[in-house]
């Protein structure tokens, strides 16, 4: 049981019991309408990643009821809808505060924060195929250049994790994977951006690479990443 307080001073103030299953639609004092919960506005061609992040800050909150529909609006005018509205009308305009300028006005004439979640699902979202198309693109493009070791990785790391968004790892169905295949697909997919990562690296490391290449099994990218690290300190 949650216990808020009401009133215009302390000396007035009133306790209001909220049971633990109306914890979702409860304001913290911190809550404010002009509050930005992600770092990267939404502006169409990174749904995805921008959808991960604001489910991630709305788990945070207690408020991810209100997207995936599990908040069901009450009925009637009582306060148990007041509350409700109240709440997701700050939801709402949380949401659209984390949408570029120009596709907030567009998605303004939503009711709820479920109707924006639905709407921007079905405008961006409807297909993964296009996206994972051009993510599977552009790491194939991204090369060392100038870029240090850890800048490179970085740029790598965020492909690899929004294209992980749109087509997650296989996993094994078998309870508790007493087959083995779960651990055989975590290989191949390290060793595959492993593989991405060394192909893009600047042809200074080859001796390095060509060593590394040689391991079996091969080293995940993070493990890889101080042995060049080294290397380059040496060859200085």
């Amino acid at each position: 049981m949650v216990t808020a307080e009401s009133g215009s001073s302390a000396g007035n103030a009133t306790a209001i019991q909220i049971a633990p299953d109306q914890e979702h639609m409860q304001l913290q004092s911190s809550d404010h309408p002009g509050m930005v919960m992600v770092s990267a506005l939404l502006t169409g061609n990174n749904y995805f990643a921008w959808s991960r992040a604001v489910r991630r800050a709305l788990t945070v909150k207690m408020k991810l009821d209100f997207i995936d529909g599990s908040a069901v609006r009450p009925t009637g005018n009582g306060e148990d809808f007041k509350r409700w509205n109240r709440t997701d009308s700050m939801l709402t305009t949380w949401i659209l505060n984390c949408m570029s300028k120009e596709l907030a006005e567009a998605f303004m004439h939503v009711g709820s924060s479920r109707e924006l979640w639905l709407e921007l699902q079905a405008w961006f979202g409807e297909s993964n195929n296009p996206m994972i198309y051009q993510l599977q693109r552009e790491i194939g493009q991204v090369t060392q250049g100038n870029m240090s070791i850890t800048e490179y990785y970085t740029k790598l790391r965020k492909l690899w994790d929004e294209l992980m968004c749109l087509a997650p790892t296989l996993k094994c169905t078998c309870s508790g994977c007493t087959c083995g295949a779960s651990k055989d697909m975590a290989e191949m997919h390290s060793s595959n951006q492993l593989i991405q990562f060394l192909v893009g690296l600047n042809g200074v490391y080859d001796q390095a690479r060509g060593q590394i290449l040689l391991l079996e099994p091969l080293p995940s990218v993070t493990k890889a990443i101080p042995c060049y690290l080294e290397w380059k300190n040496r060859c200085k």
